[in-house]
């Protein structure tokens, strides 16, 4: 192992013990009412896949998620998924897409990092991955919602949940991942297509959570 990567994995191993720390020792459980979210967004109309297997949801850990389809009236069905956790914890806390895919059969072939401006001028940034199972492949956007940022990295959104759990008690933040099939389309048009739902979803969300 490389010295880089040996500070950065003792890096994420101090801040996720912290972390712990921060949530043992108090804090509200905040809540989400990411049902809420318009089932109508601009072109798409979604609606709910059928909820998890029991034990998918014990391993998920989270306090509320949502999974919705949505459609258009071109392009494949966009996949949209919400794990929220309104006080993180051992046992409790954010899995990251680019651990989790692989284990559902999803190879990354790419993996690259995006811009996602906001309304109010911010700029987020957000994953982009290209996968494939078998003879399927998809474009997938993730990124970590933490009190108003929108942050790609797993490590950084770990360092500001320290930050925000240190100076506001606060250790709640989303998960947000949308899923574009490459059906017919080519790689370009999914990732048009997929940031322009990430753009029509993103005013929506600061309202689903506190």
């Amino acid at each position: 192992m490389s010295r880089t990567r040996a500070a950065v994995v003792l890096l994420m191993i101090g801040l996720t013990a912290s972390l712990a720390h921060a949530s043992r020792v108090g804090g509200p459980r905040l809540h989400a009412e990411l049902a809420s979210l318009p089932r109508q967004l601009v072109s798409w109309t979604g609606r709910d896949v059928p909820p998890l297997d029991d034990e998918t949801e014990r391993i998920l850990g989270a306090d509320s998620y949502l999974e919705r389809s949505y459609d258009a009236s071109s392009g494949p069905p966009i996949d949209f998924y919400i794990a929220y956790y309104g006080r993180q914890r051992p046992g409790a806390s954010i899995h990251s897409p680019l651990h989790c895919l692989p284990g559902t059969g999803w190879e990354p072939l790419d993996v690259a990092t995006v811009s996602l401006p906001q309304a109010d001028g911010t700029v987020g940034q957000v994953r982009q991955l290209l996968v494939r199972k078998n003879m399927e492949r998809a474009v997938v956007f993730y990124w970590y919602s933490v009190h108003g940022r929108i942050i790609a990295s797993e490590m950084l959104s770990k360092a500001w949940l320290l930050h925000d759990s240190v100076r506001f008690n606060r250790s709640d933040a989303a998960l947000v991942r949308i899923v574009v099939p490459i059906d017919g389309e080519d790689i370009d048009t999914a990732r048009r297509q997929g940031l322009a739902f990430a753009n029509a979803v993103l005013p929506y969300l600061p309202r689903l959570w506190s």
